[in-house]
């Protein structure tokens, strides 16, 4: 092959390169380059390249100046990216590869181009498309552990509900099972009093099978009424009637319940009528007295306070029995909890639950001050409304 034609077939190989080349001397300045290099850089013919500088082409030439200095650094071993500069001023992103070489006593510097915008945007894409996958592999973590936490919440509820359950047996079974074996026995004396034509004691145990029917009566009321402040699906019924026929009425019925010698002291200050849901404040009043009883010693005195300021009913129930432990009186609102010192007496531990969820419902709050073995003070605030009132307290 002649010169001539082995220089025409260097040319044609060097052009039809799959990157572009550029040749650069120590000055910068460009000698050769081929045909792929031009059309990377949007240049026409060869010519409109040849004698341009380095930093035509490119938006930051220092890497070319740090490879004359130092061709051998470890940072050339690798494929740089930098920024080239297209002939209409586009910038673009590309892949360098630098090589250094001599000829004819001279230092020369080859550039191995390529465009790598279509290489960044699938990239960019991909990046993106992971982005967004790992929202989403997020968002739905997120949504799993909120199901996991909602599935925990639903299971714990489960769990107290069933000892709930098992709780609840245990106490109504021991509740009911006593006053209905008190009703079993005087039944039996009723019977053989009759036989006897002996009148009073007759009466006496029909009074008793009386109480005790009551008091079971009482006792349905509060499962009952608990499960409806559970459900929330009670509505206060709000009437105009009057406060002393009312609190007259809880007396009689609690009077029976009385220990020997002990005395109810009242102290009313209400003399008109009020508009309450009267049914649940005889509930809420009914449970305190009962509590105030039951906890208290015989020969006790249980004292009770009602007045009414501004615009609030006050109700205060002061006893001096066995009184609440400090280190329990957190949990005595919470449903079938039982103190300790109050285990052996009679009691299912819900009727201070109910009382808070009614008083809670009406708008007002209850307090109370308790010391062990002294007694315990209960104060309930309930608001005084009026008729047109009463939708703003239901809701």
């Amino acid at each position: 092959m002649l010169l001539k034609d082995q220089k025409d077939f260097f040319k044609v190989c060097f052009d039809t390169m799959q990157m572009g080349i550029l040749v650069y001397d120590i000055h910068k300045k460009i000698v050769l380059s081929n045909s792929p290099l031009n059309q990377i850089f949007n240049y026409f013919k060869e010519s409109d390249v040849l004698n341009l500088s380095i930093n035509n082409l490119f938006e930051d030439s220092i890497i070319f100046d740090d490879f004359i200095v130092n061709s051998t650094h470890k940072k050339f071993k690798k494929p740089i990216e930098i920024v080239g500069v297209k002939s209409n001023g586009e910038r673009f992103p590309i892949e360098l590869n630098l090589s250094k070489l001599e000829y004819e006593n001279e230092y020369y510097f080859k550039a191995f181009i390529s465009d790598i915008t279509e290489r960044k945007k699938e990239k960019n894409r991909i990046f993106n498309l992971n982005s967004k996958l790992e929202k989403e592999v997020k968002l739905q973590h997120h949504e799993l552990e909120n199901a996991i936490d909602q599935l925990q919440v639903s299971l714990n509820k489960e769990k107290e509900l069933s000892h709930l359950k098992t709780k609840f047996i245990s106490l109504a079974s021991h509740e009911f099972k006593t006053p209905l074996s008190a009703i079993l026995s005087s039944t039996e004396l009723i019977v053989k009093y009759s036989d006897l034509n002996s009148t009073s004691k007759r009466n006496e145990h029909l009074d008793k099978v009386k109480n005790m029917i009551y008091h079971l009566n009482g006792m349905l009321d509060d499962f009952l009424t608990l499960e409806h402040i559970e459900l929330g699906s009670f509505i206060p019924k709000f009437t105009q009637f009057k406060f002393s026929t009312l609190i007259n009425e809880i007396i009689q019925n609690i009077k029976p319940f009385l220990k020997e010698n002990q005395t109810l002291q009242l102290k009313n200050n209400i003399t008109g009528t009020i508009y309450q849901d009267q049914n649940i404040l005889k509930i809420v009043l009914t449970n305190l007295f009962n509590n105030a009883i039951k906890y208290s010693k015989v020969n006790g005195i249980i004292e009770v306070e009602i007045d009414e300021k501004n615009s609030s009913l006050f109700f205060k129930i002061k006893d001096n029995g066995i009184g609440i432990p400090k280190n329990e009186q957190e949990f005595i609102f919470k449903r079938f909890f039982r103190a300790k010192n109050a285990v052996f007496l009679p009691g299912t531990g819900i009727g201070l639950n109910i009382v808070k969820g009614y008083i809670d419902k009406l708008g007002g709050a209850i307090e109370f001050e308790s010391i062990e073995n002294k007694g315990t003070s209960f104060v309930v605030e309930l608001p005084k409304i009026n008729n047109n009132e009463k939708v703003n307290i239901i809701n």
